[in-house]
């Protein structure tokens, strides 16, 4: 759904830290950037962008938090969650003159998005170098990070990966108390990349650890149960 809010207005609604970082990113921009903008609300669940598909768009998500699927071998989908805050994707293809966008994005909460047409976004880099710096800076700073998480993760057993997932899901619970995973178990094995056999059987040694309960199908953590389970990362996934 888009509606007719310019860029200009969302960053000055944005906090003090995010609105400067914008303001400094588009200070040189040329006037065809503003205008080709596209403000687009993206509903909860939604891809934002699909690998596969022709890069047409750069995506700079303002509010909310996506999610990130990258197919690196057959038959497995590594996910990620971007927190929220200032995100820009749909940028590295353009750069490394690929047609086609490498990972699918989606929606983990409704998000505020603007999208400029790549073309334009492309023409915009290549003159302003102050813009130009901002996003080498982020994707050398993202290229480390990622190879060094990837190469942690990888040294992981699958109980462990759906250990820090869990955490990670209790931690982002807005409803306090008990926490429901309402994920199916395919979807679990797909987020941590894994097959079901072996989520299924991770699933049932933590709950008879006591670390979950399961009920209808559906993972559920109590407060009690998640300060276990980050104990247990804290002491073992280091």
């Amino acid at each position: 759904m888009e509606s007719g809010r310019t860029l200009t207005e969302a960053i000055g609604a944005l906090d003090r830290e995010q609105s400067e970082y914008l303001d400094s990113f588009f200070v040189n921009c040329p006037e065809e950037v503003l205008q080709t903008a596209q403000h687009v609300i993206v509903p909860k669940g939604q891809v934002v962008m699909q690998a596969g598909a022709a890069c047409e768009y750069v995506w700079i998500v303002i509010k909310g938090e996506v999610s990130v699927e990258d197919i690196r071998m057959p038959g497995n989908v590594y996910s990620f969650s971007v927190g929220s805050g200032i995100h820009i994707v749909g940028d590295y293809e353009p750069f490394a003159g690929l047609a086609e966008y490498q990972k699918t994005v989606c929606a983990e909460t409704a998000c505020e998005t603007f999208r400029i047409p790549s073309a334009v976004y492309m023409r915009w880099m290549r003159q302003d170098g102050n813009a130009l710096f901002m996003r080498t800076h982020v994707f050398a700073r993202t290229l480390a990070q990622e190879i060094s998480s990837e190469r942690q993760y990888l040294l992981l057993n699958s109980r462990e990966r759906l250990i820090l997932y869990l955490v990670k899901a209790y931690g982002k619970w807005e409803n306090g108390g008990e926490c429901i995973i309402r994920k199916t178990q395919a979807e679990l094995a797909q987020r941590i990349g894994v097959n079901v056999r072996t989520v299924q059987r991770s699933i049932l040694w933590l709950q008879e650890m006591g670390f979950i309960s399961c009920h209808s199908g559906k993972i559920h953590i109590m407060r009690k149960q998640y300060e276990m389970l980050e104990e247990y990362r804290n002491t073992n996934l280091k």
